[in-house]
C-alpha cells in the first residue's frame, strides 16, 4: 500500500509541475524531496486545523471529510519546505461544544482551518474565525450566510443558491422546458433565495418573464397538496422546481402521480440524494426527475484522477468516495496553494510602498509588522493567506473547477442527475 501511495505522490508531484495544478508543490519542495538529504525543515511546522464532528450524530459525515483531508496530507505533507501538521478539534456535532472546540483549536494558531460539516456548527465557529483573522474553508456547508458575513470563511462547495442557476440551465438548455414554476414551504429563507436565482435565470435564458409562471407556497399545517397541483396544471408549466426536503418532495410527487400530473420535469437540490427518495423515483415509471448531484461527480481533472487512485490505494479498489471526501481533499490542497501564493506575494512585494499607501501611521506599522513576522517565521499571516485564497482561479480540483476571483463563495461546476421513467440518464454538467 505504501509503495502504491508513493507512486501516486510521484504522479501528483509531476502533474503539479507540468500541468500547473499546484501551488502546493513547488520546485523547492520537489528539490527538497528528491535531491536533499531527505530532511524536512521541521523547526517550525505549518498547522492546518480540522474542525469537524468526530463524535455525535454527524460523526460519519465528519469522518468522510476528514478522510479527504488526511489523504491529501499524505500526498502533500509539506509546504514552503515545512512539514504540515494537522491539528484536530472535535465539535461533537453540538453547537455548544462547537464553540469551545473552535476556540481551543485557534489557540494552536493554525494557518487555515478546514470544516465543519453542518451549517450550524460552521456558523458557530464564524465569529472566532473572523476575530482571529484565521482563514477557514467549509467543505460541505452551503448556507450563504457563512461566507457573506465573514471575509475569512470560504466555501469549497457550491452554495444552495448556485443550484438554482444550474437547475434552470438544465431545464431549458438540455430539456427545452421553457415554462417553469416553483414550490416551497412558507418562511423557508434558503429556498426563497434559491428560487429567486432559478426564476431569474430561467427568465434570462428564455428571454421572457412569462417563462416563470408562478411561485407556490405550501403550508406546514396540511399535507394535502391537491390545490397547488391543480394550479400548476393550469399554469402550463413544463418544469416544476420543488425546493422541498426529500420526504416532502416524495409526498408531493406521490400526489402528483395520483392526480395525473406527470408530464412535467420535477427539479430538486442536492438534498434529494436521499436513499428513500431515490428508491421511490427509481421505481415510479411515470416520473421525470432531475436534481443536483454530489460535488465530485462527472469531473475529470488531473487532480481527480490522482485523488481516485490514491483513495483506492488507501481503501481498496472497490471503495467509492462520497462527494464531500473529494471536496475536503480540494480544500486542503487549496489551503496549501494559498499559503505558498501568499508567501510568494510577500517576496515580490515592496513593504515600504505598501506602508506608504496606508491611511494612517498605525495601519502602516501594522503592514510592516505583518511583513516582518511572516519573513521571520517563513509563514504568511492569516490575512495574507486570506487574500491569496481570494485570488484562486481555475483550480482544477478533484471535485471540479473552482474559482473565487475576489470572492469567498466559489463559482463551481454542478452536476445534474437525471432519472426518467426509472432509468438513470447521463449526468449533465453545468459549468
Amino acid at each position: 500500500m505504501r509503495k502504491s501511495l508513493r507512486k501516486v505522490l510521484c504522479l501528483a508531484l509531476a502533474a503539479s509541475m507540468v500541468m500547473g495544478l499546484s501551488g502546493c508543490t513547488t520546485y523547492n519542495n520537489f528539490k527538497n524531496a528528491f535531491f536533499s538529504d531527505g530532511k524536512v525543515a521541521t523547526e517550525r511546522t505549518i498547522k492546518i486545523g480540522i474542525y469537524e464532528p468526530v463524535t455525535g450524530q454527524y460523526k460519519e459525515q465528519g469522518k468522510a471529510e476528514i478522510a479527504g483531508i488526511e489523504l491529501a496530507n499524505k500526498l502533500y505533507p509539506e509546504v514552503l519546505g515545512k512539514k504540515v501538521e494537522l491539528v484536530y478539534a472535535d465539535n461533537k456535532s453540538n453547537m455548544y461544544d462547537g464553540e469551545t472546540a473552535i476556540q481551543e483549536l485557534l489557540t494552536n494558531t493554525p494557518s487555515v482551518v478546514l470544516g465543519s460539516y453542518g451549517e450550524t456548527l460552521t456558523l458557530v465557529a464564524s465569529d472566532s474565525i473572523k476575530a482571529t483573522n484565521t482563514p477557514a474553508i467549509t467543505i460541505s456547508s452551503t448556507n450563504p450566510l457563512i461566507t457573506v458575513n465573514n471575509p475569512y470563511y470560504f466555501s469549497a462547495a457550491y452554495t444552495e443558491t448556485r443550484q438554482g442557476d444550474a437547475l434552470a440551465d438544465f431545464a431549458y438548455t438540455s430539456q427545452k422546458k421553457d415554462i417553469a414554476v416553483t414550490v416551497k414551504f412558507a418562511n423557508d429563507d434558503t429556498a426563497t433565495a434559491t428560487i429567486k436565482r432559478f426564476t431569474n435565470r430561467i427568465k434570462k435564458l428564455t428571454g421572457s418573464s412569462k417563462s416563470a409562471a408562478g411561485n407556490f407556497e405550501l403550508s406546514t399545517d396540511s399535507q394535502d397538496y391537491s390545490e397547488t397541483i391543480e394550479k400548476i396544471r393550469s399554469s402550463g408549466a413544463k418544469a416544476v422546481f420543488l425546493a422541498l426536503p426529500p420526504s416532502s418532495a416524495k409526498a408531493f410527487m406521490e400526489q402528483c402521480v395520483k392526480n395525473n400530473l406527470t408530464h412535467v420535469l420535477f427539479l430538486g437540490t442536492k438534498s434529494w440524494n436521499d436513499k428513500d427518495l431515490l428508491k421511490y423515483i427509481g421505481g415510479e415509471k411515470k416520473l421525470n426527475v432531475a436534481f443536483c448531484g454530489e460535488q465530485s461527480q462527472a469531473n475529470e481533472t488531473e487532480l481527480s484522477k490522482i485523488f481516485m487512485e490514491a483513495y483506492k490505494s488507501e481503501y481498496g479498489e472497490d471503495a467509492e468516495p462520497v462527494g464531500s471526501t473529494a471536496v475536503a481533499f480540494d480544500a486542503y490542497v487549496m489551503a496549501l496553494k494559498a499559503i505558498e501564493d501568499a508567501y510568494n506575494n510577500l517576496l515580490n512585494s515592496n513593504v515600504e510602498e505598501l506602508a506608504a499607501q496606508a491611511k494612517s501611521d498605525a495601519e502602516a506599522k501594522a503592514i510592516k509588522d505583518a511583513y516582518q513576522k511572516a519573513m521571520d517565521e517563513g509563514i504568511p499571516t492569516g490575512t495574507q493567506i486570506r487574500d491569496a485564497l481570494n485570488q484562486i482561479e481555475d483550480f482544477q480540483g478533484a471535485s471540479g473547477v473552482i474559482n473565487y476571483g475576489g470572492n469567498n463563495e466559489p463559482t463551481k461546476s454542478v452536476s445534474i442527475n437525471h432519472i426518467q421513467a426509472g432509468r438513470e440518464m447521463p449526468v449533465y454538467v453545468v459549468k
